[in-house]
């Protein structure tokens, strides 16, 4: 059986989907399992032991010029054209929701059957099986509706996945010796970084943890590198130089991509941020974490791991959790020997 994957949307829906691939692999052990992404998220599931092969495009509206944008155009249809060419058994749109654009693409493909969420409102190709999904639960058991349609009746998975190469864990002992401090502190990373307005604390709030953290563990400042006037992809380096600059006792060294960041990540014991993509990236990487929400519901987008603690906002803004609400947490975390 040959079957591929789509989920070409964000990094923290990805890693969302990597039980699946767990569930699949296990009930389909002789099955080709290839999946698509975009070039914005397929770092994250390379080296994943699960998956046959990775297949990718560049989307359009993330560069900038009119060349550009013609080029990426070129290389999707080049790999539809490929992908056509391989025949599937099954394409499997693993978004939870019902995507039009993307369901025309699988339809490209051309393969026997196409599983994905249903929509009685929009039609769909003659080969669409539509599969009914739980809105209220957790969205790892969503996209797992995918497994049971395909008649797989596995349990789920305790936790997300993600794998570093040889070369990737032989550095993480010089990355936990970049972080300064006693060494026989734990380190703590800070995801200061969050898209949604509603999801960030302001340079106070990161400065009050801060201060309250330092005699517990040592520090690593994590965050999406880039201005944040930024129109496609804001970053937060002026708020980590502010942080660094009030704190030269806390790492502030930028990651330049996915792998970077799931390197950086491995070297802590613990993570902090709010919920977003890296959050759910530190889960899949079985590292405990700590996440805060505001206006997302954390029933839904909590990130799926027995080591995962959540600090909710009593309104819709995160700026309202008091940061020494979650510092007392933290570090009652690291004195329980990090054993939820």
């Amino acid at each position: 059986m040959k079957l591929l994957l789509i989920r070409n949307d964000n990094i923290g829906d990805l890693a969302c989907t990597t039980p699946l691939f767990e569930v699949l692999r296990k009930g389909l052990p002789e099955a080709s399992i290839d999946f698509l992404g975009n070039d914005y998220n397929i770092d994250l599931v390379r080296n994943d032991p699960r998956l046959s092969r990775l297949w990718s495009y560049g989307k359009a509206k993330h560069v900038h010029g009119l060349g550009k944008k013609i080029h990426a155009w070129i290389r999707k249809v080049i790999v539809l054209f490929q992908l056509r060419q391989q025949h599937y058994d099954s394409v499997i749109i693993t978004v939870p929701v019902f995507n039009k654009r993307t369901t025309g693409l699988a339809r490209w493909i051309k393969p026997r059957r196409i599983y994905g969420a249903g929509s009685p409102q929009h039609r769909v190709p003659k080969n669409y099986h539509s599969v009914t999904i739980s809105q209220s639960d957790p969205h790892v058991l969503q996209v797992l509706s995918y497994a049971q349609a395909l008649g797989i009746s596995l349990p789920a998975p305790e936790s997300m996945s993600l794998f570093l190469s040889t070369e990737e864990k032989k550095s993480l002992v010089r990355e936990r010796m970049l972080v300064p401090g006693n060494e026989s502190l734990p380190i703590i990373g800070l995801q200061i970084s969050a898209r949604r307005p509603k999801q960030r604390w302001t340079f106070d709030q990161w400065k009050t943890f801060i201060t309250a953290l330092c005699p517990h563990a040592r520090l690593r400042l994590l965050w999406s590198p880039g201005s944040a006037t930024a129109l496609q992809h804001p970053g937060d380096d002026q708020l980590a130089e502010q942080l660094a600059a009030a704190f030269p006792e806390v790492l502030a060294k930028s990651t330049t991509d996915l792998r970077s960041l799931m390197v950086a990540f491995s070297a802590c014991n613990l993570i902090v941020g709010s919920d977003g993509g890296a959050m759910h990236i530190a889960a899949a990487l079985d590292i405990t974490t700590v996440t805060l929400f505001g206006d997302i519901d954390p029933a839904v987008w909590r990130p799926y791991s027995k080591k995962g603690t959540v600090i909710a906002s009593p309104t819709d803004t995160l700026a309202d959790v008091d940061p020494d609400i979650v510092s007392k947490k933290v570090i009652e975390i690291i004195q329980n020997g990090f054993k939820l």
